[in-house]
């Protein structure tokens, strides 16, 4: 079995008991920005939105890295390139 990691903790009161409440670890903000767009909108709605961002191209290259980033994370989020083409012909891109 593995060992447990150092978790943080903090002290509450629960029923009149002192207790120690395990303080989560930070998710990945990648992971909830992709749960979230998965959980708001369908894959042929991300579809749509990536095809949109193919062609944006702008002067500013750290903005257009995001941008670029984005649309990476929304590829993978449906499944990739294969999964994104066939949305996309559903939905007559």
């Amino acid at each position: 079995m593995a060992k447990p990691k150092n978790l943080k903790t903090y002290e509450a009161r629960m029923g009149g008991k002192k207790v120690r409440v395990t303080i989560p670890e930070n998710p990945d903000p990648t992971e909830v920005m992709v749960d979230a767009i998965k959980d708001n909108l369908s894959p042929q709605a991300v579809a749509t939105i990536i095809a949109y961002l193919q062609p944006v191209r702008v002067k500013d290259k750290a903005v257009q890295r995001e941008v670029d980033w984005f649309r990476e994370e929304l590829v993978k989020a449906v499944g990739g390139n294969a999964a994104l083409n066939q949305l996309m012909d559903e939905v007559g891109l």
